[in-house]
């Protein structure tokens, strides 16, 4: 007899889609079984069943060992509805019922949140929409936004995106070189941003760029930039300035289709300078419809509040907040500074949040830190922790629940730091430390998914919330097939279920704008290679290693994988960065480390290196026995997770200005870019190598 999940999946694996029809005619996407309907709680019941979590993939017949979802969900995307950024923000307004907001933020002067409705909303796009062509731009155009994520971005880009314009969103904190680079590529004409400082990357640069057209949003210009623009012939107008042109106008919308760009949306640059990946309204719709379906795990209503601080220009930020407000949500936005993120979270009290795992790991270091100064409050927790940590793990409590007595004796500050009421966390950018995803299931009791993918592929894998292991991102979701191809070189292959992996998805960017070579190198006979190495485990759930091109090689023939090493190291709670480096004429592995200067003067004091006097954090930097003692603590830290002798590093150099997304080491989403990286350190690396190392009584 069959099990209720076996006979689930021999359904689904029957699956044909057609349109679900409404009465006026719009047809919505939804997954049928042999012509009837399946309801969201059976997608649901399917995908969070534990035979479902022990088996997430299976392989297709082949040599290739393709694998898919083991849900044996599988869609056709034809007439959906939405299909187009457009329709999918009237789509928004018909589905938020609760309190016609659209969007929301805390007014830094008054302290209180402040909201915008969907009919303010739509008028004010519209002049935005009308501006434009009163300017002369023309549909298939691109538009290009700097702004940080703002009511202002938003409406941008649906007045921009109702004209059939390209948007093209780019990250706040590029240098100018990169930024003269993608305005050149896209030959934009307008450039929009929300600072002085980024219109003058482009007036004192204006005959190296093709901009005619500056907006200047969130104040008025002064006096001097006006006259400055006006010498370089670049027209110069306020936000209020440009939404005049708008009024009154009477231009017919030129409603996009589904095959048409929506944008551009560059990649990080963590291995290089960044490529613009075109992303058609169609493909990222159908990854909304996609996700959408698989977030049901965890409920989300009308007026549901999502919290928006990720770029705009990262794709990742785009689809959660198209997520959040086709399902009737209300954006939130932050107030635009890292240092203010926890009270602004507070303050939200948001029900959804797309989060990095740098800022989870910062929020677990805050907890962790703050435990250690009371000795009572760190034992209730840490009894209070493993109790419910091993009701969890033998499927007596839920991994989504936070009204237990052991939430009400321990866990209640670290879910008022997300703001009291947090409903969903999705992680995407990186792999998430275990123990990290472990904290937030124990502690806050949300839904906790964690997810990987690309600015070319967008969402590949995903985790289930109901999942308690760690140390990898789940299986494929549906319609997204994934192979391993064989890395030589590592003495990686694919037989072994070990390699690079490669992504055919119908969610996948159509290519790199002007760059043939890079499209070419990158889709290989309809597969995407991204760059990432990964295994499978024994449940079908997809481990990432690494990017390929971040590995190096030592003297040894030793291949390193540093993403690995900087992972455990950076669970030393002295520290907020640590980056690995290794050269190839070289036996041992080095680090750049930036400490917590806080805790690493506590440390040190407890240390006894600060004896009677109080040297400053800079020279405690760069003291010698210092860095051997900080080397010893990453060194048994390693050790205790298992690296290595040649994993392990020998010599250290303590940073101590932070790496920051505005000094360039770091990208917008708080990785760090490798490259950059190596060639500003390349002779503090040359330093520690003539140093040597510093264990076994040398220097």
């Amino acid at each position: 007899m069959m099990s209720p999940f076996t006979r689930l999946v021999a359904i689904h694996r029957a699956l044909a889609v057609t349109p679900w029809n409404v009465g006026n005619g719009i047809r919505f996407f939804r997954w049928t079984a042999t012509g009837k309907e399946v309801t969201d709680e059976e997608v649901v019941k399917l995908i969070t069943s534990r035979e479902f979590m022990g088996k997430m993939s299976r392989i297709l017949p082949g040599s290739e060992k393709i694998r898919v979802t083991s849900a044996g969900l599988e869609a056709d995307f034809e007439n959906k509805y939405p299909n187009t950024m457009y329709e999918a923000l009237k789509y928004a307004s018909e589905r938020n019922t609760a309190n016609r907001n659209i969007c929301g933020w805390v007014n830094q002067r008054t302290n209180a949140i402040e909201f915008l409705t969907y009919d303010q909303f739509f008028d004010e796009a519209k002049q935005i929409s009308m501006a434009l062509r009163e300017l002369g731009i023309q549909p298939k155009d691109f538009v290009a936004v700097n702004f940080v994520n703002s009511k202002d971005y938003l409406e941008m880009m649906y007045g921009v995106t109702s004209m059939s314009m390209i948007l093209q969103p780019i990250y706040p904190n590029l240098d100018a070189s990169a930024i003269r680079k993608i305005l050149k590529q896209s030959q934009s004409k307008i450039y929009v941003v929300d600072t002085e400082a980024k219109a003058r990357v482009v007036v004192e640069r204006a005959h190296q760029m093709p901009v005619k057209i500056l907006v200047v949003a969130g104040y008025e210009p002064s006096k001097d930039l006006r006259n400055d623009a006006r010498s370089v012939s670049v027209q110069l107008l306020s936000l209020s300035d440009f939404m005049k042109l708008g009024e009154n106008k009477r231009y017919l919308f030129a409603l996009p289709k589904s095959a048409d760009t929506f944008s551009l949306f560059y990649t990080s640059g963590t291995t290089g300078d960044p490529k613009g990946a075109i992303v058609t309204h169609g493909r990222l719709l159908q990854m909304y419809h996609t996700v959408s379906r698989l977030l049901k795990v965890s409920p989300r209503y009308p007026g549901d509040y999502t919290f928006c601080f990720l770029p705009t220009g990262h794709i990742y930020e785009t689809l959660f907040g198209l997520l959040c407000l086709a399902d009737g949500g209300t954006a939130m936005f932050w107030s635009g500074s890292i240092k203010h993120l926890i009270s602004d979270l507070r303050r939200i009290k948001p029900h959804h949040i797309p989060m990095v795992p740098r800022i989870m790991n910062r929020i677990y270091d805050e907890v962790y830190s703050e435990l250690t100064k009371n000795f009572f409050k760190r034992i209730v927790f840490m009894y209070c922790y493993q109790r419910k940590k091993r009701l969890i793990s033998s499927n007596k409590y839920s991994p989504i629940c936070h009204d237990t007595i052991y939430d009400r004796l321990a866990f209640r500050r670290v879910r008022e730091i997300l703001g009291g009421r947090i409903s969903t966390i999705v992680s995407a950018s990186a792999p998430l430390n275990p123990k990290v995803l472990e904290f937030f299931k124990v502690t806050v009791g949300c839904a906790v998914i964690e997810v990987f993918g690309s600015t070319e592929a967008m969402v590949v894998t995903a985790t289930s919330p109901y999942d308690s292991t760690g140390g990898h991102t789940g299986g494929p979701v549906p319609s997204v097939k994934i192979k391993l191809v064989d890395v030589p070189e590592l003495d990686y292959y694919a037989k072994d279920d070990v390699g690079e992996i490669y992504v055919k998805s119908p969610f996948g960017f159509e290519g790199y704008y002007n760059d043939e070579a890079a499209t070419k190198e990158t889709i290989r006979n309809g597969w995407i290679a991204t760059g990432d190495v990964g295994k499978w485990n024994a449940e079908g759930k997809l481990q990432i290693f690494d990017r390929r091109n971040d590995i190096f090689k030592l003297a040894q023939g030793e291949y390193i994988i540093p993403e690995k090493i900087e992972s455990i190291y950076g669970r030393v709670q002295i520290f907020e960065d640590v980056f690995i480096d290794g050269r190839s004429d070289q036996n041992f592995c080095v680090a750049v480390a930036v400490p917590n200067q806080a805790l690493f003067m506590k440390w040190a004091k407890a240390k006894n290196f600060t004896h009677e006097f109080e040297p400053v954090f800079m020279e405690l930097c760069h003291d010698i026995q210092v860095r051997k003692a900080c080397l010893e603590e990453l060194r048994r830290a390693g050790m205790a997770q298992g690296l290595n002798e040649l994993q392990q590093i020998q010599n250290i150099y303590l940073e101590a200005i932070p790496f920051s997304v505005a000094s360039g080491i770091l990208t917008s989403t708080y990785k760090v870019k490798r490259n950059f990286a190596r060639k500003k350190y390349a002779q503090t690396i040359d330093e520690l190598y003539r140093e040597g190392s510093l264990i076994n009584g040398k220097p």
